[in-house]
């Protein structure tokens, strides 16, 4: 079967890792595969990974420009970070002519892509934009949902029209939770029976158990943690939806804990994240700010971390939780919509940061036996969590669309 990706921007975020593990196990599986995704070029370690596979990675390189008009970098479709994208322009910013111009654009991008590709299927990574122009093309659809999609939903209202089409023509949509499939229900109007539940998986070769020297990657990091400090890390973008600000609000009810220090991987301003919020109640003491990181050195540094924690306000599924895990760490998670339903460790409310801090001394103050017990509960929990086993799941629901396609 060959297999056309498409996702609405490059990597870092999570539909992209999503799309990027799928990719990887459809080729395993014995597919023709190729992921299509807009990027800008930014400087980045994993530029050249990307850049120099045309037959995998199909790179919409921007800007763009035309009659005056130019788009620097793909759109987001909320106002969380990418950082990939320093502006941080969103679909919302566009002004008619220029949400135009890019879908135009886009759609003369795409008609090459597919004419030479010749797809038997196409996944769009989102219910958006891209899907709407794969379906006026004429090809044969599917949608995932990553509840960046439906949060785009409800702050865009321009683009409802454009997401509502791209879902109704979806031969099948996958949801990646419980709570998503609900949400994608209610906003989209279409049939229950082709809004799939099929979870996320995580790449089991790279967030793995390391045998690591602690002081040495903290050297290279530059990040002044003694070596007998309980850690807690914490990967996902800084932003209110990841709940950032909370983590703040957490740590400050926790600076008597001299021995306590966390570790903050992702991209986004502190100062935007924290927009509303009273700084004296936030503390960024023993917090190390270290940006985004790649997965590999993602899955390091959660190595060298004690516990690892999400407190999100949403989350589609929490992929970030499920990459620590397999690095066999306990978690703390918000009760949000995805992790809570995988996650080990302990399960706490959105938004409250006492409770966050509570879960903290409860997990560093186990005995040595009981948080590697839930360590190992927690890898075990993480490894039923396999790419080819979803990439197979997903097949099944390929031909299906295929066939009706074809009878009509």
């Amino acid at each position: 079967m060959r297999i056309l990706i498409t996702n609405t921007g490059p990597w870092g975020t999570g539909s992209f890792t999503v799309a990027k593990g799928l990719l990887d196990a459809f080729l395993e599986l014995g597919h023709v595969v190729k992921l299509f995704f807009p990027d800008s070029e930014e400087p980045s370690p994993e530029l050249e990974f990307y850049y120099s596979q045309p037959d995998l990675y199909e790179v919409w390189k921007l800007p763009i420009e035309k009659d005056g008009m130019r788009i620097d970098s793909f759109p987001l479709m909320i106002t969380d970070p990418h950082p990939r994208n320093p502006l941080g322009n969103t679909y919302k910013d566009l002004s008619d002519k220029e949400l135009q111009f890019y879908l135009d654009a886009f759609e003369d991008r795409i008609v090459g892509v597919l004419e030479e590709f010749q797809p038997d299927i196409v996944e769009c990574q989102h219910i958006w934009a891209y899907d709407h122009v794969i379906n006026k093309l004429g090809y044969s659809y599917l949608a995932t949902t990553h509840n960046s999609d439906q949060m785009g939903f409800r702050y865009d209202p321009r683009m409802r029209p454009i997401a509502l089409e791209s879902a109704k023509h979806a031969k099948f949509i996958f949801s990646i939770s419980e709570q998503n499939r609900n949400d994608v229900l209610s906003l989209y109007d279409v049939d229950p029976e082709k809004v799939i539940y099929i979870q996320n998986g995580y790449d089991q070769r790279v967030f793995r158990p390391m045998d690591l020297d602690r002081k040495a990657v903290f050297r290279e990091f530059q990040l002044d943690i003694p070596e007998d400090s309980f850690v807690v890390s914490f990967a996902g973008k800084l932003s209110k939806t990841k709940g950032i600000d909370t983590i703040l609000q957490a740590k400050k009810l926790l600076d008597d804990y001299e021995n306590l220090h966390m570790i903050i991987m992702g991209s986004g301003k502190l100062e935007k994240a924290l927009a509303g919020v009273a700084l004296e109640t936030t503390s960024t003491k023993n917090i190390h700010f270290v940006g985004h990181q790649t997965l590999v050195d993602v899955s390091r540094l959660h190595n060298v971390a004690d516990i690892s924690m999400m407190p999100s306000r949403t989350e589609g599924f929490g992929l970030s939780c499920l990459e620590a895990m397999g690095c066999r760490k306990p978690l703390i998670v918000s009760r949000c919509g995805g992790p809570e339903d995988f996650a080990v460790g302990e399960i706490i409310d959105k938004e409250n940061p006492t409770q966050l801090a509570n879960a903290i001394v409860k997990l560093m103050q186990l005995p040595e036996n009981e948080i590697d017990e839930l360590a190992q509960r927690s890898l075990e929990k993480a490894q039923e969590f396999s790419w080819l086993n979803i990439a197979k799941q997903r097949i099944s629901y390929y031909e299906q669309a295929i066939l009706s396609h074809n009878a009509n």
